[in-house]
């Protein structure tokens, strides 16, 4: 035997490379591989090769009896090897010899299924081999079933002699002078089975193939080339293993799925066995598993670094450092590095089953090369539920059937999401952020597996790409907001989507999270889609006169969304406690709902249980702060006494416009063109939106007053039938104003509507104030707010502002959007 002591290996351990089928499916990537090694290979590194394309489809086609796959096949490889070798007739003499083979294989019922897979391996191999001595890169190929042995767990049954070969063999490469690697007065009888050339520069190795405990060939399964790589890497100590395949490394998400999805630089060893325990499709779990800390063999406990890229140069991939020290932890501590995402799994439970059944039986899906997921064993009701890709199906149900155990439940269609991250399940916020964000769609599970670095969600396929592109979003973009829907599309609600369109940008920086309109309706039509601020004009087009939008909406009970009412419509606010109930967020500018203050109690009892908010900020002084103002002073220990002032933009508009010298009517025709007033002028000349606000401020202070005094702008008379009969009225309501003026003005007073709320009065209605009234003061259209309290007792707080106009009560909405985004 050769004495390892008396010819140690040099200093610098071999690299090991894998190249993926892909990488070399044509001449073009087999000509960016033979550069690829030029310029990465060192003398005596190992290349490990997976078949060409899509041999090995072919190959298992042809073992179901599939003629064309002949066919295809053939083709394939004559067109690849005269396309890659400038001297090809030697390789295709034995592909054809191979294929004879083959013929007579398929022929037989006792052929290895795994001699026939194997065939792949072995012309990518001599193929990549030939390809390298034409380019003067001398080389030698092998066949891994000559060195590797697994036993029915797929574990390596060989290792002293396997490691043992490899040594002789990069041993020959170091130090050409050495003779089959054999040391002078070694027992020539003594041979480990291989016969390297002389001064080979690297060696071509098949993956995926190896033989079992009795001899016979044997495949890895799915990912089997890696792992064919990181078993020779374990066992020469090496430092790098490098995964050439079709991708430049690890994404945030699959880049076909998620266009925003971008490289990972790096991952830790936990990282990256997080993501091979979860049928990731750039590693498997066997393939990690030589690289984990228990399952080395070297001397030294140097780390080894994984990297996975494409041929291309210009990529930098992304490098898996197998080390968990304390400073590799500590830079990826806690954040999401990537979302693995696998569709159309079938779920499965199995029960009864008992604990040593369950393993017994998860240890026979291992052993037959089966994949699966979430597995998780409910002791309690004595059942194993588990995923399973659907070509496993079959093999799986026998296998159970096998065991004497049964199916209760099976699931089709089901798609698995996991984030992963080093020690994510410990940031308990980013775990909240990805359950609140799950929240509106189907979950059918949650799995949280053994280690602390994965987070998995099970829902149906047809909801997994949403909620993919949503969690990426959140985690490595803007965070989608909870979805918002704006009933009204008056006059106020297009100038808040118009807002939103144009500061969409601004906006979201400032609650970082992305906008995300997706209903917008009025009495009569709506319009339901994701698109709304995406698109440039929104056109309500869906019929809306018995509530459909509503019907709509149902598929969001129970889930996070913002209902916004800009109406001022009494139907809308009696759907605010199924709102509630639902679990919907309010933003109101509509008053109905919140001046009734049995009906606010109902609604806001409903929302304390549903740890939902209902905003109405915009109810009383648009944008002005006073809901705020007066919170603020009750809890800081002020005690309000009273609030009085002008309450209504309009009215402050009209009253501060009239003189009179201009009939009273023409002005309120201006107002209402100027879209001051609401569409029908007579909600605001009936003092009914002051009166609502007086009785929201009352409930919000705490007032029960029992004297309640209430007079509309103009008579009753003047308000009753028609818009049209209103019109008609015009003369009568100008002589009316007019005199009352006329009284006002002899006394050096001007007209205001003033409104008075105090724990014992509620008062509403035309006042002749003061010259030095501080109503008397305002800027028509605005509003003004006096406060006396406690503090504010012998100089009263004022509060004065723009209280009319789309753009005000817009911009209100929009400031209770944003505080709900960021409370949220």
């Amino acid at each position: 035997m050769v004495d390892l002591q008396a010819n140690p290996l040099p200093q610098k351990a071999p690299d090991v490379h894998k190249f993926g089928g892909t990488s070399l499916q044509d001449a073009k990537r087999i000509g960016q591989v033979v550069d690829t090694i030029a310029a990465k290979v060192n003398r005596g590194d190992f290349l490990v090769v997976s078949a060409n394309g899509r041999v090995t489809d072919y190959l298992y086609a042809i073992i179901q009896g599939d003629q064309q796959a002949w066919v295809d096949l053939n083709a394939y490889l004559v067109s690849l090897v005269d396309s890659v070798l400038e001297k090809p007739a030697p390789l295709l003499s034995q592909i054809r010899h191979d294929l004879h083979q083959l013929s007579a294989w398929t022929q037989q019922a006792a052929t290895n299924q795994h001699d026939i897979l194997a065939l792949g391996e072995l012309w990518s191999a001599q193929l990549l081999s030939a390809k390298l001595q034409e380019q003067h890169i001398s080389n030698e190929w092998l066949d891994a079933r000559d060195f590797l042995v697994i036993d029915d767990q797929n574990q390596l049954a060989n290792r002293a002699i396997a490691k043992q070969q490899l040594q002789q063999l990069f041993r020959q490469s170091q130090d050409p002078e050495i003779d089959q690697g054999k040391d002078p007065g070694e027992d020539p009888g003594e041979d480990p089975g291989v016969d390297p050339v002389k001064d080979p520069f690297c060696y071509v190795i098949t993956g995926f193939i190896a033989r079992d405990l009795n001899g016979d060939g044997v495949t890895l399964g799915r990912n089997g080339s890696d792992y064919t790589a990181t078993l020779m890497a374990e066992l020469m100590q090496t430092d790098t293993v490098y995964l050439w395949t079709d991708v430049d490394g690890i994404y945030s998400a699959d880049p076909n799925l998620i266009k925003q999805a971008v490289r990972v630089k790096q991952l830790t060893l936990c990282e990256a066995q997080a993501l091979s325990e979860l049928g990731s499709n750039v590693f498997h779990e066997k393939t990690i598993a030589p690289m984990l800390p228990q399952s080395r063999v070297r001397a030294s406990h140097r780390p080894v670094r994984l990297e996975i890229n494409t041929c291309n140069p210009k990529s930098n991939g992304t490098q898996v450092t197998c080390s968990n020290s304390a400073t590799s932890v500590k830079a990826s501590e806690g954040r999401v590095k990537t979302l693995a995402h696998k569709s159309r799994l079938v779920h499965l439970s199995v029960a009864p089953i008992s604990e040593l059944k369950a393993r017994q039986l998860q240890a026979s899906l291992t052993a037959a090369q089966i994949a699966s997921y979430a597995n998780h064993l409910d002791k309690t009701r004595g059942a194993l539920g588990f995923y399973v890709n659907p070509f496993d199906l079959f093999k799986t149900t026998q296998l159970i059937k096998s065991a004497k155990l049964h199916i209760t439940q099976q699931q089709s269609d089901m798609g698995l999401i996991s984030a992963v991250g080093q020690n994510i399940r410990q940031n308990h916020r980013i775990i909240s952020k990805i359950l609140n964000r799950s929240a509106r769609f189907d979950i059918h599970s949650i799995h949280y597996p053994a280690n602390d670095h994965t987070l998995s969600l099970l829902l149906p396929d047809m909801q997994a790409i949403d909620l993919l592109q949503d969690l990426h979003d959140t985690l490595f973009g803007l965070e989608p907001s909870i979805p918002i829907v704006v009933l009204g599309y008056g006059n106020i609600g297009q100038q808040f989507l118009q807002i939103l369109k144009q500061h969409k940008s601004t906006i979201e920086h400032r609650v970082q999270q992305s906008l995300s309109v997706v209903a917008v309706a009025n009495s009569r039509y709506f319009l339901f889609s994701e698109s709304c601020l995406l698109d440039e004009s929104i056109e309500l087009t869906q019929p809306n006169q018995q509530g459909e939008l509503l019907e709509k909406l149902k598929a969001y009970t129970g889930k996070p969304l913002v209902v916004i009412d800009l109406t001022a419509s009494d139907w809308v606010a009696e759907q605010y406690l199924n709102f509630a109930e639902r679990g919907w967020h309010i933003i109101a500018a509509n008053k109905v709902a919140a001046a009734d203050h049995e009906w606010a109690s109902q609604i806001e009892q409903v929302m304390r249980k549903k740890h939902t908010r209902w905003l109405t900020n915009t109810t009383v002084g648009a944008a002005m702060p006073i809901q705020d103002a007066l919170h603020k002073l009750i809890e800081t220990g002020d005690q309000v006494r009273s609030v009085s002032g002008v309450f209504s933009g309009s009215l402050s508009w009209l009253f501060g416009q009239y003189d009179g010298k201009k009939p009273f009517m023409d002005w309120v025709k201006k107002a209402w063109e100027q879209a001051y007033t609401e569409p029908d002028p007579r909600d605001d000349l009936s003092g009914q939106d002051v009166y609502r606000k007086a009785l929201i401020l009352a409930r919000e202070l705490g007032f029960k007053p029992s004297q309640i005094q209430f007079e509309p702008v103009i008579p009753a008379a003047f308000l009753a039938g028609t818009k049209e009969d209103f019109w008609r009225h015009q003369e009568a309501i100008n002589k009316h104003l007019h005199g009352l003026w006329q009284q006002a003005s002899q006394n050096n007073k001007q007209l205001r509507y003033l409104a008075a709320v105090s724990a014992d009065a509620l008062r509403v209605g035309l006042v002749a104030v003061d010259a030095d009234h501080a109503a008397a003061q305002l800027q028509p259209g605005d509003n003004i707010f006096i406060v006396e309290s406690d503090w504010y007792a012998d100089n009263p707080l004022i509060i004065q502002g723009p209280g009319a106009g789309r753009e005000v009560t817009a911009a209100g909405v929009l400031n209770d959007l944003i505080e709900l985004l960021q409370s949220a």
